[in-house]
């Protein structure tokens, strides 16, 4: 009997049900009942991410692009229409999504093997088991001498997309092989990008709303789609990577083969796996193809290649996703002008929210209520060899704020992130001027003032959030009160806070006359910045004197 593992068939997607209950579906039944699943949850955020990737390309391919917003449209009114072409679709290439297919096993290449014949050990699979570092790891003690199918095909599309950089096996017939080693290429393509997706409320609608009608955007290339195909609608891959090759649409971008795999196993489950580096994608100017990532302005790149250079704008695990929203909202990107190359802005927003706001535009989808909008990224540690951290964010952002004529609304969320840097400036500030008080030297002043606003930030980062969520159909006055009243309470919080972890010298203090400085004036000097920084306004001095 031929061994198989179809990925039609087989359950191996980690889901969650409308109603709550975590399940497992096959590729035909997450398109079948996508109406009816709430989203992807397996092992980790980026694995999700990557499979929401792998599900897009079929749904690229599925509904023929789509080729304009008539077709796009057709397929929202009735989603039993992409239910019918997405199975249609899957059953023509059944026998290229067979994970253990002896010719042509799914996202794997037949035969690859080292000279040595060594393969490598589950950990190499798994992004979160680090070797060396297995306090990192949910899957401490035994088990990784084996997984099954199911998990080991949710890891193997995370591979490709996440796995780290490296020097990897040589695979026999590969020309880059040196010393039975091919050299680094860089991680997965989508461990190259800040990852971003807009959620609908089932994996239907997130499908949908991430099938991007690139035709529709200026910012995206217009696609050949005959041209842009996955890795089962072409011959099968051999040893060698096509360092020629390069993505030319969101399809390729989404199944981007970065590695050549093949797993290991029997009946029973994988036991291991051959992993060699596979087909090489730099992230310049990618924005063109891959609607999933923001972009930034690179001085350095557009330098060094004399054209303008947009690069990817990864995550920060340091910063939480809501103060990137300058990357996020057409209206609150910054402006650049460079000598001999014009003016233009500094970011290029997804193409997953671009498409949105044409939606908006078109009045397909509604300008009320939140669009949730998921971040997930991975940081790599030294030579980007190793995964260091993860990022998993989700901002509810008002539909509003995407459509182009909500001037107001821009400019309410305009003013709160400014004046939120502004406190944030006050706070360090004052973090510093206490160190200098007891004769800390700059190094410890620097230090202070770094730390006092990584506290500050760590209060406002739960509040900002469920603040911009709730402003639909909020007057933008009252808003705007509600949130400076948050910062200058949280700001006199903070001052508390710093002030009794002061030590008496402090109090004692430093320097004469103008040079001088203690507790005391650190104080003064904080409240005088506070309230420049955050005027009291009418509707917030209304508001104290009735409270009294």
């Amino acid at each position: 009997m031929t061994q198989s593992f179809n990925l039609l068939d087989e359950p191996w997607i980690r889901v969650t049900w409308l109603d709550g209950e975590p399940g497992e579906v096959s590729l035909l039944t997450a398109f079948r009942d996508a109406v009816r699943i709430s989203g992807i949850h397996g092992e980790i955020a980026s694995q999700d991410m990557a499979l929401l990737r792998l599900l897009l390309a079929i749904a690229h391919r599925a509904t023929g692009g789509p080729e304009d917003l008539d077709d796009w449209r057709a397929y929202w009114a009735n989603p039993e229409k992409l239910r019918a072409d997405a199975g249609d679709y899957l059953e023509r290439y059944r026998d290229r999504f067979d994970l253990r297919d002896p010719e042509a096993p799914f996202f794997q290449v037949a035969g690859i093997h080292a000279k040595s014949g060594k393969i490598s050990d589950l950990e190499s699979l798994i992004a979160d088991v680090p070797n060396g570092e297995p306090f990192f790891t949910t899957r401490i003690g035994p088990g990784l001498d084996r997984m099954g199918w199911a998990e080991a095909a949710r890891w193997l599309v995370h591979v490709h997309a996440f796995d780290p950089s490296g020097i990897r096996s040589g695979a026999v017939g590969d020309p880059r092989v040196k010393g039975g080693k091919v050299y680094p290429i860089g991680p997965g393509w989508t461990g190259q990008i800040g990852v971003v997706a807009v959620e609908g409320r089932n994996l239907a609608e997130t499908i949908l709303l991430n099938t991007v009608v690139t035709e529709s955007l200026a910012d995206l290339a217009e696609v050949e789609h005959e041209a842009d195909l996955p890795p089962w609608e072409k011959k099968p891959d051999g040893p060698a990577g096509s360092m020629d090759l390069e993505p030319i649409g969101p399809v390729s971008c989404y199944t981007w083969q970065t590695r050549r795999a093949l797993l290991h196993g029997d009946e029973k489950g994988v036991t291991g796996l051959f992993l060699g580096n596979g087909d090489k994608a730099t992230p310049r100017n990618r924005y063109l193809v891959e609607p999933m990532s923001a972009w930034r302005y690179s001085e350095p790149q557009t330098k060094k290649f004399k054209e303008i250079v947009f690069m990817p704008r990864k995550h920060d695990k340091d910063r939480a996703m809501w103060r990137g929203l300058s990357s996020l909202i057409p209206q609150l990107i910054p402006k650049l002008k460079i000598k001999g190359k014009g003016e233009f802005t500094r970011y290029r927003i997804p193409g997953v929210i671009s498409f949105y706001e044409k939606l908006l535009a078109q009045e397909i989808v509604s300008h009320r209520g939140v669009i949730p909008v998921h971040a997930v990224g991975i940081e790599y540690g030294a030579q980007e060899a190793v995964v260091s951290e993860h990022f998993d964010d989700v901002l509810n952002l008002p539909a509003g704020l995407l459509a182009p004529d909500n001037k107001r609304l821009v400019t309410l969320v305009r003013d709160a992130m400014e004046k939120t840097e502004e406190v944030a400036k006050v706070v360090r500030q004052l973090g510093g001027d206490l160190i200098r008080a007891r004769g800390g030297d700059p190094d410890d002043v620097s230090s202070a003032r770094e730390k006092a606003g990584v506290a500050f930030y760590l209060a406002i980062d739960e509040g900002f959030p469920r603040w911009l969520a709730s402003l639909d159909g909020i007057e933008p006055e009252a808003a705007r009160d509600d949130w400076r009243n948050r910062l200058r309470s949280e700001a006199r919080r903070q001052k508390e806070n710093l002030v009794d972890s002061a030590p008496p010298a402090a109090y004692a203090g430093r320097g004469e006359g103008r040079s001088r400085i203690d507790v005391g004036l650190a104080m003064k000097w904080f409240d005088t910045a506070l309230s420049r920084a955050l005027p009291i306004s009418i509707i917030s001095q209304q508001a104290k004197e009735k409270d009294q």
